[in-house]
């Protein structure tokens, strides 16, 4: 059943085509229905090919998954849905495994971490446009420590933020992303990584008017993975605040920027 939103635009079922909305999309997407059934698709001989392409592609969401999750504290800066430029970004990885069967390939992101660096968690105004400076970043992958150094941000110099929001903080997220490695079952690390979080830190909120001093923050992982076959993901956003009262500062939502730092 469809609805008709004050825009006019419908969202919902109407016969076989379904509309809805996706964040950073202007117009709304519409798609058909239909199809052959999900038993045939899993077990018909025909379908051997579609099944195998269905695997990889469920590895690279799994590897999208664990990637987003060790973004999850910048998601708040992005301004469209990150998901599918990560997924075509495991595509070449995964299809370096040449080792491997096609429907079978493995995705190490170990092997070819730089992929991400730099990738942009907006299409808009990106991170650099609004911090426009070298920002250091020293990455100890056998200490599973991290140093971020920022310099001096001056309005109107190297710092260029739109004015609707009078304060800005600078956060760094330190995340471990596992390789995966197809089972029939799906894909997974060899160990057990589930208990690996994202690590944050961030300097104080400091006037948009005046700027900010040069800062260092240091991150030390608490945990050790149990294996080598991992990546090193630091990510660094802007964010933007506003007074809730005068010692109480909120968070300006889908308002800021972000990117990858670095990668190890």
């Amino acid at each position: 059943m469809a609805r008709i939103n004050p825009d006019a635009s419908l969202t919902g079922s109407v016969g076989n085509f379904s509309y809805y909305k996706m964040r950073g999309v202007d117009q709304p997407i519409v798609r058909s229905k239909g199809g052959a059934s999900k038993q045939k698709i899993k077990t018909h001989p025909k379908f051997e090919t579609t099944r195998r392409i269905n695997a990889e592609f469920g590895g690279r969401a799994t590897a999208s998954k664990w990637i987003m999750r060790m973004l999850w504290p910048q998601k708040a800066l992005a301004d469209h849905n990150i998901a599918g430029p990560l997924n075509a970004l495991m595509k070449p990885v995964q299809a370096l495994d040449t080792g491997s069967e096609n429907g079978e390939r493995h995705i190490r992101l170990s092997n070819y971490p730089s992929i991400l660096e730099g990738f942009s968690l907006n299409r808009k105004t990106g991170f650099d446009s609004i911090v426009r400076t070298y920002i250091g970043c020293q990455v100890l992958r056998e200490n599973l420590h991290v140093r971020v150094d920022i310099p001096a941000l001056l309005p109107g110099i190297n710092l260029h933020a739109p004015k609707a929001h009078p304060l800005y903080a600078i956060t760094v997220v330190f995340g471990i992303i596992p390789d995966l490695f197809y089972t029939p079952q799906g894909y997974a690390p060899v160990n057990e990584y589930a208990g690996f979080v994202p690590v944050v830190s961030g300097t104080e909120w400091y006037p948009l008017v005046e700027g900010s001093p040069a800062t260092s923050l240091d991150i030390q992982h608490p945990l050790v993975p149990p294996d080598e076959q991992f990546s090193i993901m630091i990510s660094i956003g802007i964010r933007f605040g506003v007074m809730r009262s005068a010692t109480l500062i909120d968070q300006v939502p889908y308002a800021g920027a972000s990117r990858v730092l670095a990668m190890a």
